[in-house]
């Protein structure tokens, strides 16, 4: 596994670009700006704000990468955007406030935010919207490290993302600590099922009514989570073809006339198996027949350490109750 590798040279490239409000000098420690400095100069993947360095009143407004970095950055969560069933949950603060749907500029004004986080996606698309929240607070704009991208890639993915954005913020203590937590867990669960999974090919894809998407590029956290257990990700000329022909290249779009794209996967994890209609097609898919089939939560798709460890958690209960 090469995450330790890029995480650390992630971390030495990041800790070079901090620049903490306008002093000239930087904090001794790698942990913590500096005690004096009351803002910091952030600056990552194409984005940028001036952010406090120690803020007090926290808003997050995405339910996924946003609120899991809030959470490794050990920020005071004043109000989010949250799902209660989210393996993030429990780790929310009990007395914070709940955005709702239907996000205004009022709603996060009330909750008077000195930082507000939200993830890339989510800030592009109520910018689409024009809705933006700069005239209210710093806007931290968070990178999931899930593009397919050979830049993207070459930065470590999700963890290294992670890393790199915690290091900019003084927090690399936290960065490291959070991989050596999945990293231990990683270890236990290979040698757990990791025989199992050797043996194994899997399939990671979304059910639509009328279609289905097959995900398996290197950055997808499901996919560097089942391939560091050890599974073999299903891939073949027709997914490679289709996810060629896919703006961005992230899946492959396939009509459930074409479901045999799916007979070699021994296992498919799927994405909203309990709320679809159905098809004849899938039901005639051999891992379906053959019950090998495990559902993927939305909580589970994007996420940095935590949303990994959850990921591996679920996908060890699968294999281990394989035939």
């Amino acid at each position: 596994m090469h995450h330790r590798r890029r995480f650390a040279r992630s971390i030495a490239l990041a800790v070079g670009a901090i620049l903490i409000g306008t002093l000239a000098s930087c904090s001794s420690s790698d942990d913590q700006p500096s005690p004096s400095a009351e803002t910091i100069d952030y600056s990552f993947a194409g984005y940028s704000a001036q952010i406090p360095a120690d803020p007090q009143r926290v808003v997050v407004i995405d339910s996924r990468t946003s609120l899991e970095f809030a959470l490794l950055a050990d920020y005071p969560i004043v109000a989010l955007d949250y799902d209660e069933s989210s393996h993030l949950a429990s780790k929310v603060p009990a007395d914070a406030g709940h955005l709702g749907g239907n996000l205004s500029k009022e709603d996060v004004l009330s909750y008077n935010p000195d930082l507000i986080l939200i993830s890339v996606g989510w800030y592009e698309s109520y910018k689409s919207q024009n809705l933006t929240f700069e005239d209210i607070a710093p806007v931290l704009v968070i990178q999931d490290g899930s593009s397919p991208d050979k830049e993207t890639e070459s930065l470590g993915g999700p963890l290294g993302f992670m890393g790199e954005q915690l290091a900019l913020l003084g927090k690399t203590a936290a960065a490291s600590a959070a991989q050596a937590r999945y990293e231990a867990a990683l270890a236990t669960a290979r040698d757990d099922v990791g025989s199992v999974a050797q043996t194994k090919t899997i399939a990671f894809v979304s059910l639509i009514e009328d279609k289905f998407f097959v995900f398996n590029t290197p950055n997808n956290l499901t996919v560097d989570v089942a391939s560091s257990l050890g599974y073999t990700i299903l891939s073949n000329d027709a997914i490679t073809a289709a996810q060629s022909a896919a703006i961005g290249g992230y899946s492959a779009e396939f009509g459930w006339e074409n479901a045999d794209v799916l007979a070699d996967a021994d296992v498919v994890v799927a994405q909203n198996l309990d709320s679809w209609p159905g098809n004849p097609a899938w039901d005639r898919v051999p891992a379906v027949v053959a019950g090998n089939v495990a559902p993927l939560d939305y909580d589970d798709k994007v996420g940095f350490a935590l949303t990994y460890t959850d990921f591996l958690n679920k996908l060890a209960d699968t294999t281990r109750n394989l035939p």
